[in-house]
């Protein structure tokens, strides 16, 4: 009788032993998962504010029609952009412009108007993705005009420094639009996104139509 139970109690012993080094191998392989998380997005908030800073003062130096900066739409129309923190600021590139096209408006977008546009998003280049992970877009693969569907969007439901894009831009526009977390998605992120993230985002704005007000 206790050969037996001496037997039945080093089986449970194994199976205590066991159950411990599987939960010790599971938080090992958490630990390596969340290790891989970090590494993905190393000193972001740094390469980030680095990486706009630069830009910024790119883009200001060179003030041409095709690179310059904007202003946040919040910030009225009496203040200069040389006098507000460079992160209430935007920076475009002009990559083509078709205005004025035919049946195109000469004016832009207001906060309260629909927009229909193709856009894409990406991130800074990171440790996986070399070229910045695209975090959204309107269209899959190279855009083509020919099979693209833009999206219906309003004005003020969009980020503040892409609504402050929208708001410039005339029909037949394409612009890359390079965005400040502060103008974004802030500290906190979103889904996919990590907080401090630069937006760079490219616009194609296709038409627009007055929206409702209140």
């Amino acid at each position: 009788m206790n050969s037996i139970i001496l037997r039945q109690l080093g089986q449970l012993r194994q199976l205590l032993l066991i159950g411990c080094l599987s939960c010790f191998g599971c938080f090992l392989t958490s630990c390596s998962e969340e290790d891989d998380t970090v590494e993905e997005y190393a000193n972001w908030q740094s390469k980030n504010e680095a990486y706009f800073e630069q830009a910024y003062q790119q883009h200001l130096a060179a003030s041409s029609a095709t690179c310059f900066v904007l202003k946040s739409f919040t910030k009225g129309d009496t203040v200069k952009v040389s006098n507000l923190p460079h992160t209430d600021c935007i920076l475009v590139d002009v990559l083509d412009s078709d205005f004025p096209a035919v049946g195109s408006s000469a004016m832009c977008p207001i906060y309260t108007d629909f927009v229909e546009i193709h856009y894409r998003g990406n991130l800074l280049p990171s440790l996986s993705y070399p070229n910045g992970f695209q975090f959204d877009s309107s269209y899959f693969g190279i855009f083509s005009p020919e099979t693209a569907e833009p999206s219906t969007m309003e004005v003020n439901g969009v980020l503040e420094g892409f609504a402050t894009a929208l708001q410039h831009m005339h029909c037949g526009d394409h612009w890359r639009v390079t965005i400040p977390h502060q103008l974004g998605y802030g500290a906190s992120g979103n889904t996919g996104i990590p907080g401090y993230s630069t937006l760079i985002f490219e616009i194609r704005l296709v038409d627009f139509e007055e929206g409702s007000v209140g």
